[in-house]
């Protein structure tokens, strides 16, 4: 029976956090939302953009369904929309809130539907509402970006920290200022980042809450 000791997953502190992935780091943004909320018992607000916040992966990833019970999803459809639940944000928190999420920031703003120098404009509106949101409240805020460019410029100068998810031969690799994923090499094969391979990781990290149906291993090439 091959084994591979799982990854730690980086602590969410208070203030803006930015996720970095590659597109091959499928589930890795809902791994990290899963795991504070594993740890810390609290609830999630999500302000979903390009369809991160869908059933399929949270369902997937999830060691225990009754904890996507603590995650509230609001989903906009255009720029003015999603502008309008940021800015009404604060207003849906409560005492038991412990993060918020915002994937893919930048999204809704690179419509061409927008007027010249409104996404500038309207993205720049949304970070300062994103970053009063954490001091106010202080609570982690986790961001993603769908392009990194000159217009996400201000949201890179909102970050406290920077976290990257990069793929390696032996799985995920997690890398910040101050954090570094210690990786765990087998003596065969490599590991496939897959919705599965995040379930088992979260499995292995918070037993006590594992449905019946979850496997606490980590599997390697379709070995566990």
């Amino acid at each position: 029976m091959m084994r591979q000791t799982p990854p730690e997953l980086p602590s969410l502190d208070s203030g803006i956090t930015l996720l970095k992935t590659d597109e091959r780091m499928t589930g890795s943004l809902q791994s990290l939302v899963l795991d504070q909320l594993l740890l810390d018992q609290g609830s999630a607000i999500w302000i979903d953009a390009h369809g991160h916040g869908t059933t399929h992966p949270l369902t997937r990833v999830t060691p225990s369904m009754r904890v996507l019970d603590r995650i509230h999803i609001a989903r906009a459809f255009t720029p003015w929309q999603h502008q309008s639940l940021v800015q009404d944000l604060a207003g849906e928190l409560s005492a038991e809130t412990t993060i918020a999420v915002l994937p893919a920031l930048d999204w809704f703003y690179r419509s061409e539907d927008l007027p010249p120098g409104d996404d500038r404009r309207m993205l720049s509106s949304v970070a300062q509402r994103a970053q009063a949101l954490a001091e106010r409240f202080e609570i982690p805020v986790l961001l993603t970006l769908q392009t990194d460019d000159t217009l996400t410029a201000p949201i890179r100068d909102i970050a406290d920290q920077t976290i990257r998810c990069e793929q390696t031969q032996f799985g995920p690799r997690f890398a910040g200022e101050e954090y570094e994923t210690l990786v765990y090499p087998l003596e065969n094969g490599m590991v496939q980042t897959t919705l599965a391979y995040w379930k088992r990781i979260l499995a292995n990290r918070h037993p006590a809450i594992v449905d019946a149906d979850v496997s606490p291993e980590v599997s390697a090439n379709g070995a566990h």
